[in-house]
Order: C-alpha cells, then structure tokens, then sequence
C-alpha cells in the first residue's frame, strides 16, 4: 500500500492527511519520465559518440586495412606506370626511330573515358575519392599496357618488313646525273616572283632523258595534272612514303603498275607550269613533303647504269650482273 503522508495543522492542532489531486500526480509522474528519459538519451550519445561497440571497432579495424590495401595498391600502380611509361619511351626514340613510323600521341597514351561517369556508383562510400582514383589510375594503366602491346605488335612487323623496306624507301636520284636548279625550301616564283615553298628538287636535261622510280611500290597516279604539274607519276612505296614525277614530256607506266626501283617511269619534259625542260621530284613522308636531298644515295655513273639494268631484266641476267 502506498504510504500515506500527514501535515499538522496548528489550528486544530491536528494531524491532517495530505492528499493530491489526480492531476498533479499525473504532472509529477511525466516530469520524473522526462527527466529519466533525457538523463538516458545523454547518456547514450556520449557513449555512442566516445565510446565503440565491439562490432564498431571490429568494423573500423576493417575499414582501416581495407585503406591500407589501396594505398598499397595505388604504390604498385604507380610502379607499373614508370615501367610501361619507360617502354614507351623506348618505342618512340628507339624502336620506332629506327623504322621511321610514326610516334604514339601523349594523348592517345594517356586514355580516357568520355561520356558516362565510369565511377558513379563509388560516390555514395565514404572513402569514394580513395576508390575513384585507385580505379581510375587501374583504368589508365589497363589501357596503356593494350597500347604498348599494340605498338609492339606493329613494330614487330616493321621489323620483318625491314628487308623489303630498304628495296621501298626512295635512296637514288631519279636521273643519272645530278644537274638541279632547284632545291627544296622557299624560292622565288618563277612566274610571281614572290617567296614561295618549293616542295621537292628541280632537276634539268634534256626532252626525252628516262626517269627512273626511286624505290620498288605501286603507281597510283600517272597522268596530266592540272594542277601545274604537267604530266605526273605518282608512286606509294609503302610504309608512309610517296615520290612524285611531274613535268614529264611521256608517261611510260599506269596506275595499279608495281615498279622496281629503276625502272624507267616516263621521260623528262616540260609539260605543265614550267619554265623549261626539266623534271620537277617530290619526296612525301606520310603525305608531308621532305627534302629528297636526305634520301640520295652517292652512285657512281656505272653503278647507275647497273642498277638501272638489274630492274629491267630478267632472274638469270640478274644473277650474271650480280656476279659482275
């Protein structure tokens, strides 16, 4: 039973019950909840906010090596990126020197992915940066090791075409004897007489002299230009080379023709926008004129002759030739 209180009352001189409303009672049991529960409620953030469970610090022990793993990661990343960036370098300023190909563009080696956000489901982690960027830097690394491996590959064929290579690049003058009134660069116009880029070599003879293909490949053009070129050869030599032979007075091959080097292509003259007997010589490397001083072999006249005779005849004439 509940105990029941008294109060003395000086007036009777008596002791009265206490007694208390309802509502007070009521009051006074929701003040006491209140106060319990906010004294729980503070109780249990300061010990959630300073104080783990044993599940909370197992999982942040977790989560702690999980990020030691990246960063390990990321170190073997950055490692394997030195090493294929070394390749690289050897692939552009050795390998790929040495066959005249072209070099891989940084931007191609660099990748990239446009478009779609490739990461967008790591950015609601908490850790999302940590995780973009060691999948990024995978990602990049992936895609330059398929490159290096491509490059590679191409290379690879360039070195078992060396052989047939050396028969293709333009190496002799396409006359026999050197008589050039132009050279390659700026020039006056022989017409405008203003500065004007002269794409190959002039050389000057007689109507009629034979002029021979500079290297073995396929005629891809042999008619009259309106250009200024007159009538023209145009021969593709394979691996990114292209000679032209323009002014010419007759054309003796065809377009789709295999020519060796040496053989005579048409003869010297002074078709199109010329001034006057002669044969205008263009070397083009990937469709870029070069300067053909850089590709002339010094031969002697009866070296000439020979080479020019070795590409007309036939297999067993060849042979006695060679043994010349």
């Amino acid at each position: 039973m509940a105990k029941i209180k008294y109060k003395f009352n000086p007036h009777t001189l008596k002791f009265d019950v206490i007694s208390h409303p309802f509502r007070k009672k009521i009051a006074k049991i929701a003040i006491h909840l209140f106060v319990n529960l906010t004294l729980a409620a503070t109780l249990v953030y300061i010990y959630s906010t300073f104080l783990d469970t044993p599940k909370e610090k197992n999982i942040k022990r977790d989560i702690a090596n999980t990020i030691l793993k990246y960063d390990l990661f990321q170190r073997k990343i950055n490692e394997k990126v030195l090493l294929v960036r070394e390749f690289q370098k050897r692939d552009n300023n050795i390998y790929r020197t040495i066959f005249e190909a072209d070099t891989i563009p940084s931007s191609l080696k660099e990748g990239g992915y446009g478009g779609v956000n490739r990461y967008k489901s790591f950015e609601k982690y908490k850790h999302s940066d940590l995780l973009i960027k060691t999948f990024t830097m995978f990602d990049q690394l992936s895609w330059q090791v398929y490159l290096q491996s491509k490059s590679f590959d191409e290379v690879i064929d360039l070195a078992r075409n060396k052989e047939k290579m050396t028969y293709c690049i333009p190496a002799i003058q396409p006359i026999s004897q050197k008589s050039i009134s132009a050279y390659f660069g700026f020039r006056a116009d022989p017409f405008t007489h203003r500065a004007t880029m002269h794409y190959g070599i002039d050389f000057t003879g007689d109507i009629g002299t034979p002029i021979h293909a500079t290297g073995e490949g396929i005629v891809v053009d042999a008619e009259f230009s309106f250009t200024g070129y007159g009538k023209e050869v145009l021969i593709d030599h394979g691996f990114g080379y292209k000679t032209r032979y323009a002014h010419l007075s007759k054309i003796d091959v065809k377009s789709g023709d295999k020519v060796k080097r040496g053989q005579v292509v048409g003869l010297l003259g002074n078709t199109g926008r010329s001034t006057g007997p002669h044969l205008h010589y263009e070397v083009l490397l990937r469709n870029s004129a070069i300067d053909p001083l850089n590709y002339f072999n010094d031969l002697t006249i009866e070296d000439y002759d020979k080479m020019v005779k070795f590409a007309t005849v036939g297999k067993t004439e060849r042979d006695s030739l060679n043994q010349d």
